[in-house]
């Protein structure tokens, strides 16, 4: 588990179903926002991002996808960070405004989770 002096890592995946590609794009563009928003308050501030890792796509068509079309990744630096990304970031505030018009066939699906240590499992590899 990484932890800084702010707490582990957090991370977090989105899953969208949004069976439109016009509405699919619109929302990967809302992301690219979030993505340079985080950026400029972050130099504005203590110069340490809210975000550390950010990454949405379209997702590859297969039927384990289970309709899922758009997914998105983010790593917060500790979970306060996650709590402002939710309640305080104008740029998520701005996505969630949008996902209304955006047709989606049902609400996201969101999964949060800290980090496990892997290394072990990994290094017992032949």
């Amino acid at each position: 588990m990484t932890n800084d002096k702010r707490g582990p890592r957090i991370h977090r995946m989105t899953l969208f179903k949004i069976p439109d590609e016009t509405n699919q794009k619109r929302l990967l563009d809302a992301y690219h926002v979030v993505a340079e928003e985080q950026k400029k308050l972050a130099s504005q501030k203590n110069g340490k991002p809210y975000i550390l890792q950010l990454t949405a796509g379209k997702t590859m068509e297969d039927q384990k996808a289970r309709g899922y079309t758009v997914a998105s990744y983010i790593e917060f630096a500790s979970m306060d960070d996650m709590r402002y990304y939710d309640n305080e970031c104008l740029a998520h505030a701005m996505l969630k405004e949008i996902g209304p018009s955006l047709n989606l066939s049902e609400p996201p699906t969101i999964l949060c989770f800290e980090k496990s240590n892997l290394a072990a499992a990994q290094d017992s590899k032949p």
